[in-house]
């Protein structure tokens, strides 16, 4: 999961945020919240966790120093969503970022099925 977090700690060079899918339970959640926490430079990014419902709780924290924000979601029943974004951020861009990322992981849906 180490090199997980570094890769998602490592900001795109287009600015757009890393999109990842997990099909397992996030057991790493406490590394990504210190890394959030102590964090020193700005990165985005939204990942989906699958096949996993037991022991998560959403959140959301802010990170003042960086102007950022780490918030997990539940989708569904097993599904979650844990994106980081600015504090202030368009949300119209985002949501369309996060249903472009959601999109790409559904079997019946998305760009590689229209």
């Amino acid at each position: 999961m180490e090199e997980v977090v570094e890769w998602l700690h490592t900001p795109r060079g287009d600015g757009l945020p890393k999109v990842l899918k997990c099909d397992f339970c996030p057991t790493e959640l406490e590394g990504l919240i210190t890394v959030f926490a102590t964090a020193t430079g700005p990165v985005n990014f939204v990942v989906t966790f699958c096949n996993c419902s037991d022991g998560i709780v959403p959140f959301e924290l802010a990170n003042i120093l960086m102007g950022e924000r780490l918030k997990l979601r539940r989708l569904d029943v097993d599904k979650w969503r844990l994106v980081r974004c600015p504090n202030e951020r368009d949300e119209a861009v985002w949501a369309a970022w996060e249903a472009e990322a959601a999109g790409n992981f559904d079997a019946h849906e998305g760009p590689e099925n229209e």
